[in-house]
């Protein structure tokens, strides 16, 4: 005779600031526990990195919040390696696809493995100082880095107070070669993933990217130029960002989480992160029905 069948082990990450989340995980929590073991219950505030290193086997993660919560922890939660179901309790629900309801529904295929996934591109977001090497591909000076951290959606370099325009040298892909692609002025620029695409990508007049493509964006932010558009390059393109002309406030923001202001010779270099954040899926839609029910995607104009 065969044993008792093993019950699926999972973690569960809240953002407890809401309210609502924490009514909604009292409520859905015990309904959870009579079908898997929890092994795990944190404070999406308290996650990081170490946190999940130190946490016991486990096969998935529920993450309950909106998608600022997903944003905000997927550099912790792609250390761990684990599908990330996310359970929408806030209002877009664009990377959280599940409602509660729609999560119920689907247990026994999302337990099973049987739902789609999305394996998503992260970067990795590194600044070194003044007196760095031109970065390239092929060698990285890490003694002269001072910042590094991985994100989901995006790596934006602003202008910042006085707001007057900035100066970028652009390099993708460089080689010893190639150091330079182009050098611009403007308030900045934004390299999105495609995950981040819908994002300030999208209101900057860049791309909407399919999640599943291995790309990068590179929009520019009120460029002084006429000619200067969106490019897509691959994922796997260094890209570099030199600081020609920086203003007092001028800062890099990564997924909007994480700032580092940035000085006038400064580089910034973004690559592909080699582990994607991979998100369990909602059998009943598709990417792109949600991008025209929740973001209004190519809807007609209407009458007033």
């Amino acid at each position: 005779m065969s044993g008792p069948k093993q019950r699926t082990r999972l973690i569960l990450v809240a953002n407890t600031l809401k309210p609502q989340v924490v009514e909604t995980l009292g409520r859905v929590r015990p309904w959870i526990a009579q079908r898997a073991d929890i092994v795990a219950e944190l404070d999406s505030r308290s996650l990081d990195a170490a946190t999940i290193a130190e946490l016991p086997e486990a096969r998935m993660m529920l993450v309950f919040g909106g998608d600022g919560t997903i944003i905000a922890q997927a550099s912790a939660c792609v250390h761990w390696d684990l599908p990330v179901v996310g359970i929408n309790c806030g209002s877009l629900g664009f990377l959280t696809e599940f409602s509660v309801r729609e999560f119920q529904a689907h247990w026994d295929a999302i337990i099973s493995g049987r739902c789609p996934v999305s394996r998503r591109v992260m970067i990795d977001v590194l600044v070194f100082d003044e007196d760095a090497a031109d970065c390239r591909l092929d060698h990285l000076d890490l003694g002269h880095r001072k910042f590094q951290a991985l994100g989901l959606n995006d790596a934006v370099v602003t202008s910042g107070p006085p707001f007057r325009m900035i100066e970028l040298e652009l390099s993708i892909d460089p080689t010893r070669s190639q150091r330079s692609a182009t050098a611009f002025s403007g308030d900045g620029v934004i390299v999105s993933t495609p995950t981040g695409s819908t994002a300030y990508n999208l209101s900057a007049n860049g791309p909407i990217i399919s999640p599943d493509l291995d790309a990068l964006c590179i929009t520019p932010i009120c460029p002084h130029s006429l000619s200067f558009r969106p490019i897509v390059v691959k994922a796997d393109s260094g890209i570099s960002l030199r600081i020609g002309r920086a203003n007092e406030g001028t800062t890099l923001f990564l997924d909007g989480q994480r700032s580092v202001p940035l000085r006038t010779s400064e580089q910034v270099y973004i690559r592909r992160h080699p582990r994607r954040l991979v998100l369990v899926t909602n059998p009943d839609t598709t990417y792109w029905k949600t991008l025209a029910t929740k973001m209004q995607w190519a809807s007609s104009p209407r009458n007033s």
